[in-house]
Order: structure tokens, then sequence, then C-alpha cells
């Protein structure tokens, strides 16, 4: 039986929370705002979502760990 590692920096998995948060609010507020025809601000949350989802590109540390364990299931082809 194996002992998960410990994660190197707890506030990290906070701060992933906050970016996924950040993201699924950015989205849905344009598209309220497109809904209300308000253009500027819908284009504006828009393009902060676009941004919010290259974060991950400009900072690595923001993508997932993938565990040990997601990979034990799958056979190897």
């Amino acid at each position: 039986m194996s002992i998960p590692a410990a994660d190197p920096a707890p506030g990290l998995k906070l701060l992933r929370f906050g970016v996924r948060l950040l993201r699924v609010s950015a989205s849905t507020v344009a598209v309220f705002a497109l809904l209300r025809q308000q253009w500027i601000a819908g284009a504006l949350f828009a393009l902060a979502w676009l941004l919010i989802l290259g974060a991950p590109l400009v900072f690595p540390q923001l993508e997932p760990v993938p565990s040990a364990d997601a990979d034990a299931g799958t056979p190897d082809r």
C-alpha cells in the first residue's frame, strides 16, 4: 500500500480552484451580458475568458497534476 505524495505547495490547490472558478464566472457573465445585448461588456468578459483559458500555457503550475492511479486502469497498447 503506497502513501500518496504530499502536495509540494498547499496553496497551489486553492489557486487552481480559484482559476477554475474565475474561468467559469467570466464565461457565464459574458454569455449573460451578450444575451442582454451589452456588447462591450460581453466582448470584454469573453476576452477575459479566453485569456484565462490560456493561463496554463503561461503558468504551467496551474495545470492539474495527473495522479499515478489514473493511469493504472488503462492497459498499454
